[in-house]
């Protein structure tokens, strides 16, 4: 039996059309531990009235952890996207300023970069010292500053990732995993088992089939993902391999769907918990 889970975590995708109450019972319910946030929620529930305070401490009331924000996508020269329409980029423009905030008044430990800026709207020297900064930002708040890849966009792949985050050379550096986003980039097994213990902080599982249905772009395929254990990825594989270095940190099932604004609270927790641990079970992982 391979080393156990350090953390669980809700993502914010699965509860995001649940009100902030039920968002942390969804959290509770499935045994999870902590849970991110996008900076849009929090903005609206501070525009709402809800202090800091009072978000940590209903948090608290239900045994759980706010502890990652995600995303910040503002962080480099160029950001925007030239696949996305703007109703999309209104809900992920916060910039930096705004986002510290937030991270403060949080708490959080953790925050997400997304790369949303178009595949070689930079090179690569240049992202880098631009992750570089914003880690050495991060630093002042003691935050781990996570970079993620994902094949929509300026950073596509585990590798390259890998090669940023290496090059950078932070002590706070480190990655998000997606499950997703690994299988759709088809980034390689042999590039994980060489990243060093203790760079993954967040490992998001998820399913679908290994290759994109006839007539499914990859934007589209995005938002129909799977809970892990109901299809072909390899999540089972990437379990043990992480095992192994003791790094199943934040694990949670970031699943974005349609059929997720149907559930209740009780219908994403009981589909999160019985989903993570049917793989890591599969994987022999101690839950």
């Amino acid at each position: 039996m391979a080393g156990p889970v350090n953390s669980t975590m809700m993502p914010f995708s699965n509860v995001a059309h649940l009100p902030f109450q039920e968002k942390l019972r969804a959290t509770r319910l499935a045994g999870f531990g902590e849970l991110s946030l996008m900076p849009l929620e929090v903005e609206r529930l501070l525009e709402d009235g809800m202090s800091f305070a009072e978000m940590k401490s209903r948090a608290a009331d239900d045994g759980i952890s706010i502890t990652r924000l995600d995303p910040l996508n503002t962080w480099p020269r160029i950001w925007r996207p030239d696949n996305m329409d703007e109703a999309y980029i209104r809900t992920v423009d916060t910039a930096p300023d705004a986002f510290f905030r937030l991270i403060d008044g949080l708490g959080c430990t953790h925050m997400s970069l997304n790369a949303t800026f178009p595949l070689n709207a930079m090179s690569i020297d240049e992202i880098t010292q631009q992750y570089a900064a914003i880690c050495r930002r991060a630093a002042t708040y003691g935050v781990i500053c996570d970079l993620e890849f994902i094949p929509l966009w300026g950073v596509p792949t585990l590798e390259m990732a890998w090669q940023i985050v290496s090059a950078a050379d932070q002590p706070n550096s480190g990655l998000v995993f997606d499950v997703w986003h690994f299988v759709r980039s088809r980034s390689k097994l042999d590039t994980l088992r060489q990243i060093p213990s203790g760079m993954i902080h967040c490992l998001q599982l998820n399913d679908g089939p290994l290759d994109l249905p006839a007539g499914i772009s990859i934007k589209d395929d995005c938002y129909n993902r799977f809970f892990p254990g109901d299809g072909d990825f390899p999540n089972v594989e990437i379990i043990r391999i992480l095992a192994e270095g003791g790094d199943l940190n934040q694990v949670g099932p970031e699943v974005f769907s349609p059929m997720l604004a149907a559930m209740s609270a009780e219908e994403i927790a009981t589909k999160s918990a019985a989903s993570i641990s049917a793989v890591l079970d599969a994987a022999d992982v101690r839950a």
